[in-house]
């Protein structure tokens, strides 16, 4: 394979690196307690928080996996951006009024309350579990790009561990300020790359536009939807639907209940939407996290319908994998200078997601288990949220003792031990995220490896937060249980079963709920009156607009 990775490239993905390492520096003077470190005391506009949620939510996976599951597929994928329409009234009505009204640092807490240390412990364990898959997938696949660009020649493991330092150190300095802002600088490299990419692959086809459509066409790749799967009996046409590796059905409940888990369940979006002034500018923060999405994906669809009339053209090796297929494109067609940009946005694609997972991974653990569980305390300088209402009564199992904690001296000695825990915790965590990096190849192409190891655990995730929200019956057995289950269903599906792999996570979801609701109607055991004071319609009644 030949290259066009020119000294000029070098320069201009040497010098995005230095950037963010710059910011990191820049930000590291400020982390001086909790409430700076994982929340930039609530003083972000909803701008860039929109942008930075959409930089985070959309990595450099999506980068090489879109053009070449569309090469695939075709465009039967672009029906998750419907995803949009349902996602909007859940987000914005049902768990941002919520979590500000909780006014917590981690979306865990709220467990806790509403069950017990238990499930807040499970439930925590399982987002480490999951955005680890996440950090992972996303340093590996710069490196991967990378090492196809230039041909072999830069070694894919040692780029993966540089990488993951970097990261790790900018990450460790400057906290989530560092994080958002970062993103904001990939946010422009982002759609800068994907613009040179377009602009590119639609001027290397001959016949351009129309050619284009009409190869799409013609491959039969235009069609969003699928054929049914044909079977002999009924339960044969069932199983066959589900061993089905796409379908609309597949795509709509794998991205739907995806995106509905990580609005009410992930750390990520959580502390992102705690750092904005207000209800209404977390509201219009992911308006522009949506829009910033679906004009992503519709242009990297596109950039695979143009690879694939290149392609008819230009026949690719035979041996060439499909997650190589845009990096190949770029050494034989790109000129000097075009290759370092798209470069670098593949980069700010993985690293925006890569800060946000260290990050958000650091808050549960300093948060939901170090101050619970190992130093017994909470973050003593933290007053009281103008987001909490009468409705909302105070959280227990430790908030109480952290209004209690008196201030001064001490406190500001524990709010530095506090950030530097944190940062330990955020170069483990970004050691530990490196490290599996360099697995990730093993489980299959990127399609396959984002619906396996990445989202498999959204579905119990989000299991255990309806239970906890909107289950008048459910307590911490019940929860238990159904979070372990979904859980085991979601492996199982992943990695021991013919189903497809867009399935894990809606299994999951479905398994968890099950049993969860079973056993909160079988067992006598019943939540506490100051538990049901924690369910979605006691803390946000009908007043979610002046929060």
């Amino acid at each position: 394979m030949s290259t066009a990775f020119h000294l000029l490239d070098v320069a201009i993905v040497a010098a995005y690196l230095a950037t963010l390492a710059a910011v990191g520096v820049y930000f590291s003077r400020r982390q001086t307690d909790l409430n700076e470190f994982f929340r930039a005391r609530q003083t972000m506009a909803w701008l860039p928080v929109g942008l930075s949620l959409m930089a985070a939510l959309n990595s450099g996976i999506d980068y090489l996996m879109q053009p070449a599951s569309t090469i695939r597929y075709g465009v039967i994928l672009l029906v998750g951006t419907s995803s949009w329409l349902f996602l909007y009234p859940w987000v914005t009505k049902v768990t941002l009024p919520f979590y500000r009204r909780l006014g917590v640092f981690t979306a865990y807490e709220f467990l806790e309350a509403r069950f017990d240390v238990r499930v807040r412990t499970l439930a925590a364990a399982i987002f480490i579990v999951w955005r680890l898959g996440w950090m992972a997938t996303a340093i590996y696949v710069p490196c991967l790009a990378i090492n196809a660009a230039t041909g072999g020649r830069a070694d894919l493991t040692t780029m993966i561990l540089v990488l993951g330092a970097l990261v790790t150190v900018y990450t460790m300095l400057g906290g989530i300020q560092a994080v958002i802002w970062n993103d904001v600088i990939q946010f422009v490299i982002m759609f800068g790359g994907l613009a040179a990419t377009v602009w590119i692959s639609l001027t290397s086809v001959p016949g351009g536009l129309s050619e284009i459509f009409t190869a799409a066409s013609q491959a039969g790749k235009m069609s969003f939807a699928a054929p049914l799967a044909a079977g002999g009996g009924a339960l044969d046409r069932i199983r066959l639907f589900f061993e089905q590796p796409i379908n609309v059905t597949a795509i709509l409940c794998a991205i739907v209940f995806g995106r509905m888990a990580g609005y009410t369940s992930d750390q990520v979006m959580v502390q992102r939407f705690q750092t904005t002034k207000s209800l209404e500018d977390s509201r219009r923060a992911f308006i522009v996290n949506a829009a910033g999405d679906a004009l992503w994906m519709f242009g990297l669809s596109f950039v695979g319908l143009a690879l694939l009339a290149y392609f008819n053209h230009h026949p690719q090796p035979p041996d060439l994998a499909p997650d190589k297929i845009l990096p190949y494109f770029m050494s034989q067609v790109f000129p000097s200078g075009a290759v370092g940009l798209v470069i670098a946005a593949i980069l700010a694609a993985s690293l925006s997601s890569i800060d946000s997972a260290i990050n958000s991974c650091t808050s549960v653990l300093v948060i939901d288990v170090y101050q619970r569980l190992v130093a017994d305390r909470f973050l003593c300088s933290r007053g009281p949220t103008p987001a909490r209402s009468h409705s909302a009564p105070p959280l227990r199992g430790g908030s109480l003792r952290r209004l209690a904690r008196a201030a001064g001296a001490s406190a500001a000695r524990d709010a530095r031990q506090e950030v530097f825990v944190s940062r330990i915790a955020t170069v483990a965590f970004g050691m530990l995220g490196t490290l599996l990096a360099t697995n990730v190849s093993r489980i299959g192409t990127l399609l396959e490896i984002a619906n396996k190891l990445i989202n498999a655990f959204a579905g119990p995730l989000f299991g255990i937060y309806l239970l906890a929200m909107f289950s008048r019956k459910a307590t911490a057995l019940p929860a238990l249980a159904g979070g372990v289950a979904g859980s085991v269903t979601s492996y199982v599906v992943a990695y021991h079963s013919p189903i497809g792999f867009m399935w894990p996570s809606t299994f999951g979801l479905a398994a968890t709920l099950a049993v969860g609701w079973t056993l909160a109607w079988l067992t006598p055991a019943r939540p506490s009156a100051a538990a049901l004071q924690l369910t979605w319609k006691a803390v946000v009644g009908v007043d979610t607009v002046s929060v």
